[in-house]
Parts: C-alpha cells; structure tokens; sequence
C-alpha cells in the first residue's frame, strides 16, 4: 500500500489545478515575507492517516536562500483537513499545519522559521484539492508492519554464561589462496589464516591471537602468534596490522570463541543472570550482559533486542520468537528517558525516541552534480559478467562482482557514491543518469540490492543532477513504527575466483544510537573485536572501520555515556572536542593509531554548538557492496575510540 501511496504525491503535482509548475521547474519561489523559497522534491512523498480525522503529508524539500546560492535539504510534515471539493473525485483541503521540518544539517533557529513561513505560504497558495483516491482508506489501514516484506525469522539464539565472541562464517569455511603456504577464510569478516603446512588457523581478535586446527571448532587462546603470521596479516591485512601495532587494551579476558555457520545472535552474562528492576514497571534488565536482555516479572519471558528486532523467549537457553512492536509489553513505553536503559526506547513503538528515529529516516542526504560528470572506473567482474533476474521486476542484477550493476532494456545502471550511472557496456565508462530505471521501487527485499531503491535522482537541469539517498541506502529501514537494521533476510554471498558478501543483518549486534546512528557492539573481548572488516567495505583488508547511517543534526535529550558497569568497556572522553566550522577533506593516508585507548569518562560529554558541514559525498554504501576506492582513506589522527561511538557500549 505504501508503494502506491508513494506515487500519489507525484500524480497529483502534475494536476494543474493542485499545483504551479513553478513548483517542480527550475525556478525559484520567490517569497516577499522571509529571504527562504521552498520546492517540493516528487520523490517518494506519503500520506498517512492523522489525529482526530487529518491528514498529513510528507515530502523531501529543497529551501533555497534567495539572497545566496545556498540550498539546503530536508523532509517536512505537513497536516491538512478535507472538505468536499468542487469536482466530482476531488477533495477540497483546508487548515495546513506544518508538523514537522528537519534538515540534514544544522541552521540557527531564525533560518528554521523562515522555512517553515515559506511553508505555509506555498502549501496554501499552491494547494487547494486532491483525488480522493490519494487518501482512501488510509484511516483503516492496519497492514503497517509486512508492508516492505520484510523477514521475521529468528535467528539462532546463543547463550553463553560467561565471556563469549561469537564468529560467524557465511556457510562451510571457503578459503581464498594467499600464497602458496597461506589462505584466509574469505566468507567472514573476522580475520582467519590458515597455515596449510601445519594444517593450522589462526584468528586474531581484542588484542587476542587464537588457534586450532578446524575453523569452526576447538579454538584457544595462544600468548602470540608465530612470527610469519604476523608477517601474513602485515602483508595481506595491513590496516588491521598497523591498528594491532599500536593498540593498547584496557583488559584482556579470554573468551570462549563460538563459531556459527547461519545467521544469529550471542547472548552472554558475566556468571549468572543479575537482574536490576526497572523503577515503576514491571520489568528487570540483566545488568552483566552487553545484550539488551530484559524479563518480565509478571510472566517471567525474556525479552531481547536484536538489530532493532524484539523476541522473546521462556528460558534463555529456550526457543526464541519474533515479538512485533506492538505486542511489547506495555512496560517498556515506560522505561524512564534518562534511564540507563532509555536506548531501547528506539525500538518501542509510540516513544519520542522511536518517533524521532523514523523522522530522521526519512531525511535526504542529497549532492548536486554536474550532468556532464563521468565515472571512468572499469567495473570488475569474477570472468564474464553474470546477470540474474530480480522477481517481480524487468531489472536483472550482477551477481559476481562487487559493484551494483543493473540491466534494464538493454542499458547498465550503476549506483557508486549514492549517485546513478548508466553506460551501455556492463563494464563502463559510465555518465551520470538523469533518470533510473523502471522497476527499482519494486525491488524485492529478499534481493541482496534492495537498499539501491532507497538511492534517488531528486531532480534534474541542463546543468545539474540532484541526487541523494535516505537511510534505507546504509541499511537503516523504517519497519512500522520504529526503526530497523537490515531486512532480515539472509543473503548467501557469491563466490567464484574471489568471493563476494552480501550484507547480514544478525551477527554484528548493531544497536541504535540517536546520535551516531547504527553502530556496532565493541568490547575487548565481545564481538566485534574480532570484526575488523564489518563485511560493509567488501574488501577483505581494504579497510576495517565502518562508515553508516547517521542521523541528520540532532541533539538527542538524554545522550549520557553509560553508568559504570561490572564488564569493562572502552571509554568515552568526558568532553567532545570542539569541532571545526567545516568538515575537513579526505585524506590520502592512514597515520598511525593512538597508543591508549581513553578511559570511560565520569561526565556527560558536550554537543557542539555546530555540527560541521556535511562532506560534498557520502561514502560508498557500507552495507551493499561498494566498489573498492582507487587510494586507501587515512584515519583520524587520534583514534576517537569511542570518541564518536555510542554513549552505551552494548549491542
């Protein structure tokens, strides 16, 4: 239903009588009230049922400062009531209020309201009717959380009581040769090496080095590792070595390393389960685990978060369920804002939280570009490229190689950098599209290129391209009422000579910060410590950090590191350094990393008062196979180990 009601907006622009071509040319709207013109951008706005019988639109924007060549992108709600209209099918619309207007960057409040002003202006000069067949139905729609096809399935659901990493491996282990003594196992984004002499592996991890002779089995901690499987990962891995080198460990715990060959999800407590309740609820958290772990005292269930995903089960080693948001126990909308806990609120339908969440979502992240713009970079393929139909579509997608490459009607469509491209040779060059191809809002979610749909071309001249992405293009997907990370679905990867990952969404134990957006769990002995790749960058060595979603500026009301806790994390600096009036370029080389890692901090850290002017480009997307860049990106020159990450380190 969405997907038709996604069309509407643009169906009715077009209708004389509803909107100014003015609207959607290249000129500017002049207003005499305020130094703001404002353009609706006709790509994948909504409509959506409100309060007490309203009605309420949403749509991408462009603001333009008419004294400047400035232009500034955002989302904007709008609500409106309906009158019977002077036509036959037509609704006439009355009383618009602008709910909401958020933009991916940071503007003084005065900038804000003269926005909003010109909001107003527009919405009640250019928009008097609309089809009734644009909003039918809409106050009786209950379908809200399959609508995007998404996939329920439970992962399988580890429980360990006591410290555990867990590695998952993308089916049996496939290993790629990396000379003639040493291969690596290529489907995993841990770091693996098998000696073939010794019939050895080793896997280094939180400061760790481990060995055994299976990959998937019998693993145990070793006090170093031999000399030539440093030089391997010096060699091979550089990144990861030159991190290694200089990084210093607060603690070192030894996990019991757990090895899964299927998507799933670790829960581990420090001993047994120690249960903290919740101040006017009914519920208790497990306060010696980094999982979201919670129980109910009154029916004794578990309840545990997973990629912005609830379930539940009886008994922490039992059979664990998918819970939709809405049958949460009622408990959790009243888990206190400034609690410790207060994270998950972004995953409990109804909450600020999870309303922001779903808002900053739907925010663009839009560049402009030259229409004459070449991509000169030779796509790779593993032998002769190999195209697959994608169901429900005219699209068919390469399947062995590492960029996203589409075929409609004879044509090639490439998406690099959250921009399209089209060329008519599979391999390039490639010029920027001014259009994409038919069929791409109807990808399939259990297509390992569903997060392209959410890639827009917003608008275009003679002389420029707007193109941008929201935050289903990094693999943030708004489910219903909340937010979620990945679409549930497990996409095996593709291997010939080399092998190719798809994004996982269980297995990284990524949670959502307001703030920072999805990041993943980091401790020195849970998992991530032993993902260096994160399997976003698809380039086993290319580059270890992970780039994703982030919300556009905001400030959340209760960003706080958390509270001292009984398993040892890494710490945040008690203050955030002053950050620069504009966002610093690239660079082309990695400095080395900091020799300590900062301690956990004893007091809320300070926003800046301006966030920095977002980069002319976003990275390439993290979650859906990038192509490889032709320069290595260099690292900050002090690690802001968790300078930037989440204030709770926990998953």
């Amino acid at each position: 239903m969405k997907a038709i009601l996604g069309t509407v907006l643009v169906v009715v622009l077009s209708l004389g009588g509803f909107a100014s071509p003015i609207i959607f040319g290249d000129k500017d709207i002049k207003s005499p009230e305020n130094n703001f013109s404002v353009e609706l951008l006709s790509v994948s706005p909504e409509f959506n049922a409100g309060e007490k019988g309203t009605f309420e639109m949403s749509s991408a924007f462009l603001a333009k400062q008419n004294s400047s060549s400035e232009e500034y992108f955002g989302s904007v709600w709008a609500e409106f009531e309906i009158n019977e209209g002077s036509t036959s099918g037509m609704y006439e619309i009355k009383n618009w209020k602008v709910n909401d207007i958020r933009l991916a960057e940071d503007l003084p409040e005065e900038e804000k309201a003269q926005i909003e002003t010109a909001f107003y202006s527009e919405l009640t000069a250019r928009f008097s009717e609309i089809p009734k067949s644009a909003i039918l139905g809409l106050h009786t729609s209950t379908n809200i959380y399959d609508e995007e096809g998404f996939n329920t399935e439970v992962p399988s659901v580890l429980y360990s009581n006591q410290p555990s990493a867990l590695i998952v491996i993308d089916g049996e282990p496939y290993y790629e040769e990396l000379d003639k003594r040493y291969s690596k196992v290529a489907n995993t984004g841990a770091f693996i090496v098998k000696d073939n002499k010794k019939d050895m592996h080793y896997m280094y991890g939180g400061g760790l080095w481990f060995s055994s002779g299976n990959a998937l089995q019998g693993w145990e901690y070793n006090d170093k590792a031999p000399n030539r499987i440093n030089r391997v990962m010096k060699k091979h891995a550089r990144d990861l070595y030159d991190n290694k080198q200089e990084q210093q460990f607060q603690i070192r715990i030894v996990p019991d390393i757990i090895v899964s060959t299927e998507p799933a999800e670790l829960i581990s407590t420090d001993g047994s389960p120690k249960y903290v309740l919740i101040q006017k609820t009914k519920l208790a958290y497990v306060e010696n685990s980094d999982a979201e772990l919670f129980r109910d005292v009154n029916t004794h269930k578990y309840y545990s978060l997973f990629s912005g995903r609830w379930f539940v089960a009886e008994r922490l080693e039992g059979s664990w369920q998918h819970v939709a948001p809405g049958d949460l126990p009622a408990d959790f909308a009243q888990i206190p804002e400034d609690h410790e806990k207060a994270n998950v609120l972004v995953s409990v339908p109804g909450t600020k939280a999870a309303k922001n969440a779903v808002r900053d979502a739907q925010v663009p992240n839009i560049t402009k570009n030259d229409i004459s713009k070449a991509l000169n970079t030779k796509v790779a393929y593993n032998g002769d490229p190999e195209f697959a139909k994608i169901h429900g579509t005219g699209l068919s997608y390469a399947v062995n190689t590492s960029s996203p490459v589409l075929l409609w009607r004879s044509r090639y469509y490439l998406v690099e950098d959250a921009v399209w491209y089209h060329s008519s040779n599979p391999y390039g060059p490639w010029q920027i599209a001014t259009q994409r191809p038919d069929g791409v809002e109807d990808i399939p979610a259990d297509n390992p290129l569903y997060n392209i749909k959410y890639v827009y071309i917003y608008k275009n001249t003679d002389n420029v391209v707007y193109s941008g992405y929201t935050s289903g293009y990094t693999g943030s997907y708004v489910h219903g009422p909340t937010v979620v990370f990945g679409t549930g679905f497990h996409y095996h990867g593709w291997h010939g000579r080399f092998y190719y990952h798809h994004p996982m969404t269980y297995g990284y134990g990524f949670f959502y910060d307001p703030f920072y957006g999805w990041v993943p769990v980091y401790s020195p002995w849970f998992r991530s410590s032993f993902y260096w790749n994160w399997h976003m960058s698809w380039g086993w060595g290319w580059n270890w950090h992970w780039h994703g979603y982030r919300p556009p500026y905001y400030r959340p009301p209760h960003h706080r590191p958390k509270p001292e806790h009984p398993i040892e994390r890494p710490g945040r600096p008690a203050t955030r350094p002053e950050q620069p009036v504009a966002r610093p370029d690239r660079p082309t080389t990695r400095p080395s990393q900091p020799n300590v890692r900062p301690t956990q901090p004893s007091a809320r850290p300070s926003q800046p008062s301006v966030r920095p002017t977002p980069p002319a480009a976003r990275p390439s997307q993290p979650i859906m196979r990038p192509s490889q860049p032709s320069t290595r990106p260099m690292q900050p020159a002090a690690r802001p180990a968790p300078g930037p990450a989440p204030a709770q380190m926990r998953r």
